[in-house]
């Protein structure tokens, strides 16, 4: 078979690319769908920080509002969301990691048979990085992601320097930029190595200029919104074990994020011992890189221009396992905290886990190299020189590749099938959307106190599943919010300023009305949910204000208009007092 061959004149090479670049689409694709499942029906698929919202505000999106971490893919929705129904925006946008992270791998490993390229896609695509990213919603980081293969391979393209190249890169790196910060970071971590160990200043001026000018949609708003950290953040957030292995072991097999609760089913017992031979085989085929290199050396033979790529990722990957592992110890701890005091962007690196994803391509790589050296191990046994034309793999090699593609499927089933449950269809209450058209189109000026003051919500109709507060997406106002984290029993300070002042008045048993309109909040909205819905206890603490939506899990109260200057200044009297309470 063509696409099998190696080696064969242009046009039929160009053929093979094609149609192997098609195979691997495909793959991803249908990857996606079975990752998906269920959650392809019409409906959100709301988990964590995945939210989405039938209509976000612009406000809501806009940098220098929404905060740095969201900016510019809040945005980008916002406007996708006006042409596409947002429900099926966020399908394709889930199915477009799976189809970017398989194709792009394969198409790093152009050299290797078709099954090889396959698995590799297979690898990168389906693995507890992705499970445990996408079961917490980080949808934005996963699409940085999904595009590392493709910016390693537009950095190291021969016309880098040219415009055609300048503008490949480009490209690659659209889906870092809509992902934003997180996203530009991992992405940071590949292209940077990379683009140096090309040993060309002007190649490598081109590939940073195209990162910084990348980082602009979010560096920007960063300047223009002030980052609070909570240092407790430092321990909440690092790397955890989440096998057997212990912390760096399960960090090697792609796992180990923060939350425990992102664990995928089934990835516990005997599962992680499987997942973990699959992954020392991928490490095989990285030696598998580094002994032709060597070989390559001692014989004097030229390494082909191509095979520079594994350095740079090499060189990322060992980069990212280091900052993966900085939360594990006393000292990585103290030295990142160390570090965000100086300068608040270096909390990205609290949540040290995600840094993986270089590592992840490495060992993708590494096992696609493994399953082409054992479907036709001849060829890798001879010399380069001797290579007239190297044998395709015979039936034996084209089972055993097509088990490799196989393999992460079977191997993580907690992924499959909306991650085994996890990720369901729901719609939003239809009292919800009409008491956020309500609340925005009062003349009443003012913000929006969101009750209870939690992160996140259990709302019933989300079937049990835990989502962000999604009323900072529905929304326009102005928002108060309790924006700190729970992890465990750590509860971190909120990020907003005006939340922390607040935290001690909410959490205390006083009359707010006068604290709230001090603050400059005229609504406060109140979505409690469990047997007591909407307790009498918050009624009762805002004297003076006017119930004007009370619906089953749903109270929003307006409060009475601007208050006089000397009860002004004693309802902050009051806020300074309740913030330094313990």
């Amino acid at each position: 078979m063509a696409i099998l061959t190696w080696e064969s004149p242009a046009g039929t090479v160009r053929a093979s690319r094609s149609a192997a670049g098609i195979a691997s689409a495909a793959l991803g694709l249908c990857l996606g769908l079975l990752a998906l499942g269920p959650g392809l029906r019409r409906g959100f698929l709301l988990s964590y920080d995945m939210v989405f919202v039938p209509r976000e505000p612009f406000s809501a999106a806009l940098p220098g509002l929404a905060p740095p971490r969201a900016v510019p893919s809040d945005l980008v929705i916002a406007v996708a969301s006006r042409a596409v129904p947002a429900d099926i925006l966020q399908k394709v946008v889930l199915l477009s990691i799976f189809v970017l992270a398989c194709s792009g791998t394969a198409a790093l490993l152009d050299r290797e048979p078709l099954p090889a390229r396959l698995a590799a896609g297979a690898f990168y695509a389906w693995n507890p990085y992705v499970a445990e990213r996408l079961i917490i919603g980080q949808w934005a980081l996963l699409l940085g992601y999904a595009g590392l293969p493709w910016v390693l391979r537009a950095v190291l393209a021969p016309d880098l320097a040219s415009r055609r190249g300048a503008a490949r890169l480009g490209l690659a790196l659209l889906p870092a930029v809509i992902g934003g910060f997180a996203a530009m970071a991992i992405t940071a971590l590949i292209l940077v190595p990379a683009a140096v160990i090309t040993r060309s200043a002007r190649r490598a001026a081109v590939a940073l200029a195209a990162l910084a000018v990348g980082s602009l949609p979010w560096f920007i708003p960063s300047l223009l919104h002030a980052v609070y950290v909570d240092p407790a953040s430092v321990a909440a957030f690092a790397a955890r074990a989440d096998t057997p292995f212990g912390s760096i072991g399960s960090l090697l097999m792609l796992g180990g994020a923060w939350n425990a609760q992102t664990v995928p089913k089934a990835y516990g017992g005997a599962w992680p011992v499987l997942w973990l031979a699959v992954v020392i085989v991928a490490l095989a085929g990285c030696l598998l890189i580094a002994r032709r290199h060597a070989l390559a050396r001692v014989s004097g033979e030229v390494v082909p221009p191509g095979q520079h790529r594994w350095r740079g990722l090499g060189a990322a990957a060992v980069a990212g396992l280091v900052i993966a592992c900085l939360g594990v110890t006393a000292v990585g701890r103290d030295l990142l905290r160390s570090a965000i005091s100086a300068w608040p962007g270096f909390a990205v690196l609290r949540d040290a886990q995600q840094f993986v994803a270089p590592l992840a391509l490495a060992e993708a790589v590494g096992f696609g190299l493994a399953v082409a050296a054992a479907m036709n191990p001849r060829t890798f046994r001879t010399k380069r020189a001797e290579r007239a034309r190297p044998l395709g793999p015979d039936a034996a090699g084209m089972v055993l590749g097509v088990l490799a593609v196989l393999a992460p499927v079977l191997l993580l089933p907690g992924l499959a099938w909306g991650a085994a449950g996890r990720l369901r269809p729901a719609w939003y209450p239809a009292e919800w959307l009409a008491a956020a058209r309500v609340v925005d189109a009062s003349a009443a000026p003012g913000s929006v106190l969101l009750l209870p003051f939690q992160t996140y919500r259990t709302p019933p109709w989300n079937h049990g599943e835990v989502v962000l507060d999604p009323w900072t997406r529905l929304l326009s106002r102005p928002l108060i919010w309790n924006d700190g984290t729970r992890v465990g029993n750590i509860e971190l300070a909120p990020d907003d300023p005006r939340a922390r002042e607040l935290d001690g008045a909410i959490h205390g048993s006083g009359p707010l009305t006068a604290v709230l309109r001090a603050a400059g909040v005229r609504f406060v909205l109140d979505d409690t949910a469990g047997p007591e819905p909407n307790s009498p206890q918050v009624a009762a603490r805002l004297p003076g204000s006017v119930v004007i939506i009370d619906q089953p899990g749903l109270t929003v109260y307006q409060l009475p208009g601007a208050l006089s200057r000397r009860s002004t200044a004693a309802a902050s009297r009051r806020l300074a007092w309740a913030g330094r309470s313990p």
